[in-house]
């Protein structure tokens, strides 16, 4: 090879390395930021891939086949038949006498039968069927309701463990900056070295405080993402609420009144007085076995003869034996129950037990959303109390804390009234953030009763 082939090769594997690089680079810089996930875009998420929403679809789709397979249940059903027999020695003939041949004998046919009257039962079971897929569909909603609610709530989990974190990777700052003022003073002789120890060791502490924060956010972005059924967690960043988003909620008024006017439509309410209805269609269903039942059945059979024995001119051939040997027949058959060991009214006095369980089901649910609700409002009402008590402690902590830091860098202050200022200013962020993101949750509930 020339040297101007070698430095050409060069060249062009030089060219190869750049032009990957760049693709690698700009890929990087498309697909490498990780995606902010709103509460919104996670509640959309989840929605679509939670295990149990798709269950819970499921399971009404299951219903709406019962329900075409109950309807479907009134149209006559056909079929068709065909039989080859050999028969040894003695056998029946085409005119249904026994003889002494051995012979073989096809037989074809065609049926269809069709229900007439059963008590309405197929009727009744119909309109259960059609209520049982109703309520499938609030418990769909009812299953979609309580997802949000879960992802909600994990969600601002997430965030506020974040917003913990933050603080304490605040505080290690401070802690830091303290360390670093205090090296110097003991370096020039003004303070004891005993107060840098002090100060390492709340230092430790300090991020001692920040690993554990940020396992809790770790360990909450896990259990959101779960739940979203998300395997791949590795971008999986949380986009922070407004903060004017969370004023308006906090100067928001909540009216109880008219969240529990709007509960009554719940889907957990709505999906218990549907079967409540369905109860008394099953009763009615169970009740039609009572009644005489009428079907109709037509058919044609004929069939075909062949002697093995004697002369084979007896056989007549295929096509007039076919049109000889058919046979047409239109039947009714009428079913009257006389006594079946009082199976039927067993079975109506099951029903009605299921009828009073599920009124019995009825008042625990809408027990239960009352008792949810005044929780709720009530813990909302303490949470906006509480935020804004924190917040009056957040802004007397920190100048407490501040003064009480001039003051120690002046030398007319303890590390230990430092340290208490600082913790306590420290406290009353994290309850802060507490009550703050728990009022968010409640008025988050509240609102799902007010759709």
């Amino acid at each position: 090879m020339t040297l101007y082939a070698e430095n050409k090769k060069q060249n062009d594997d030089m060219k190869k390395i750049i032009i990957a690089l760049a693709l690698a680079l700009f890929n990087l810089l498309l697909f490498g930021q990780s995606k902010q996930w709103t509460l919104e875009d996670c509640i959309n998420y989840g929605l679509e891939n939670n295990y149990t929403v798709k269950r819970t679809l499921l399971e009404q789709q299951s219903k709406q086949v019962q329900l075409n397979t109950t309807a479907m249940s009134i149209l006559p059903s056909a079929y068709a038949q065909i039989n080859q027999n050999f028969d040894f020695g003695r056998s029946e003939s085409a005119n249904a006498v026994i003889v002494d041949n051995s012979q073989s004998s096809t037989s074809l046919g065609i049926g269809v039968q069709m229900p007439l009257f059963s008590g309405l039962k197929t009727y009744y079971q119909k309109s259960s069927d059609e209520l049982n897929l109703r309520a499938s569909i609030y418990d769909l909603a009812q299953a979609k309701e309580n997802i949000t609610l879960n992802i909600t709530a994990y969600y601002l989990q997430v965030i506020l463990n974040k917003e913990i974190l933050q603080i304490a990777k605040e505080q290690v700052k401070l802690s830091e900056e303290q360390v670093t003022r205090i090296q110097k003073l003991v370096d020039n002789g003004k303070n004891p070295e005993s107060e840098l120890y002090e100060a390492k060791s709340n230092l430790a502490s300090d991020n001692l405080s920040v690993t554990k924060a940020n396992n809790d956010y770790e360990l909450s972005k896990l259990d959101l993402a779960q739940l979203m059924n998300i395997s791949d967690i590795s971008c999986f960043e949380l986009a922070t609420p407004d903060d004017a988003d969370i004023q308006q909620m906090l100067n928001n008024t909540l009216d109880i009144s008219q969240i529990f006017e709007n509960s009554i439509n719940r889907p957990a309410i709505l999906a218990a007085k549907t079967r409540i209805e369905k109860a008394h269609k099953d009763i009615m269903t169970t009740k039609s076995d009572y009644y005489p039942s009428l079907s109709l059945s037509a058919s044609y059979g004929t069939g075909y003869y062949y002697i093995f024995q004697g002369d084979a001119t007896i056989n007549s051939p295929f096509g007039t034996q076919l049109s000889n040997n058919s046979r047409e027949i239109i039947g009714l058959s009428l079913n009257i129950p006389i006594f079946n060991k009082f199976a039927v009214s067993n079975n109506v006095k099951l029903a009605q037990i299921a009828l009073k369980n599920q009124e019995n089901e009825l008042e625990e649910a809408q027990r239960n959303i009352t008792k949810e609700i005044q929780q709720a409002y009530n813990n909302a009402l303490a949470s906006k109390d509480q935020y804004y008590s924190s917040h009056l402690a957040v802004e007397a902590s920190k100048t407490a804390f501040e003064y009480e830091e001039a003051k120690y860098n002046n030398g007319a202050s303890t590390s230990y009234d430092y340290n208490q200022a600082k913790n306590k200013y420290i406290q009353a962020q994290s309850e802060e953030a507490q009550s703050k993101y728990d009022y968010i949750l409640r008025v988050k509930i509240l609102n799902f009763y007010m759709k």
